[in-house]
C-alpha cells in the first residue's frame, strides 16, 4: 500500500513538474513574441520600403521588373536627394506617384511591353526577409509599391529610407551612410535584432527546449 501511494505521489509530482515546466516555456515564448512584435513595430515606424512585383516569373517579365526597378531607383535618388527623415521621404513619394508611374510605363513601352503599372504608397504586409547583412521581421511596413501587370511573379524589395537599396541583391554593396542612419534611428535592441546574428536568439531558445528532456 505504501509503495502504491509513493508511486502515485511520484507520478503526480512528475506530472506537476511537467506542467510547471510547460507553463514556464509558454510564458517565455509569449514574452519573446511580444518583444518581437514591439521590435517590428519600432522598425516599421522608422523605415520606408520599396517593393516591385513582376507580372509573372517568365524571363521577360522578370527582366522588365528589373528594368523598372533600375529606372525608379534612379528617379527616386533624384527626388529624395534632399529629403531628411522618414516623414519627408513619405511626403515626396506620395506627391510624385503619378510621375513614378509614368516613368515605369515609359520603361515598359521602350521594351515593347504593354502591361499596365500601378504605383501606390501605403501599408503593406511583408514576410521575414534577409537583405544584405540585415534580416527584417515580418509585419506591416510603409512602402512604395509597384505592381506590373498581374503582379504574380517574384518580387524585389529594398529599403528606400534609410537608403539601403542595392541594384544587385545577390552581391549587395552597403550604403555606409544609410547603414549609419539606420543604426542611429533604431534602438540598440532593435538594431541588434535585425543583424543576422541577432535573429539566432529565438531559434536557439526553441532548439534548446525542443531537444531537452
Amino acid at each position: 500500500m505504501n509503495r502504491t501511494i509513493r508511486t502515485i505521489l511520484g507520478r503526480n509530482l512528475a506530472w506537476a513538474a511537467g506542467v510547471a515546466a510547460g507553463l514556464i516555456v509558454l510564458a517565455v515564448v509569449a514574452a519573446l513574441h511580444r518583444e518581437e512584435v514591439q521590435i517590428q513595430q519600432e522598425i516599421a515606424s522608422c523605415v520606408v520600403r520599396f517593393h516591385v512585383k513582376a507580372n509573372s516569373d517568365r524571363k521577360q517579365d522578370q527582366e522588365n521588373k528589373l528594368a523598372v526597378r533600375n529606372a525608379l531607383l534612379e528617379e527616386m535618388e533624384r527626388m529624395l536627394g534632399e529629403a531628411s527623415g522618414k516623414r519627408e521621404t513619405e511626403e515626396i513619394l506620395r506627391e510624385n506617384l503619378t510621375e513614378l508611374e509614368f516613368c515605369a510605363e515609359n520603361v515598359l513601352r521602350e521594351r515593347n511591353c504593354d502591361q499596365q503599372v500601378e504605383v501606390s504608397f501605403g501599408t503593406s504586409w511583408f514576410p521575414r526577409k534577409t537583405y544584405g547583412e540585415y534580416t527584417f521581421p515580418s509585419g506591416e511596413y510603409e512602402a512604395l509599391n509597384v505592381r506590373i501587370g498581374e503582379g504574380g511573379g517574384h518580387n524585389w524589395w529594398c529599403m528606400v529610407y534609410p537608403s539601403l537599396c542595392f541594384p544587385d541583391a545577390l552581391h549587395p554593396v552597403p550604403d555606409e551612410e544609410g547603414e549609419q542612419e539606420l543604426e542611429t534611428i533604431l534602438s540598440d535592441e532593435a538594431y541588434d535584432s535585425i543583424l543576422k546574428h541577432g535573429n539566432l536568439r529565438f531559434s536557439f531558445f526553441l532548439a534548446f527546449f525542443g531537444h531537452s528532456g
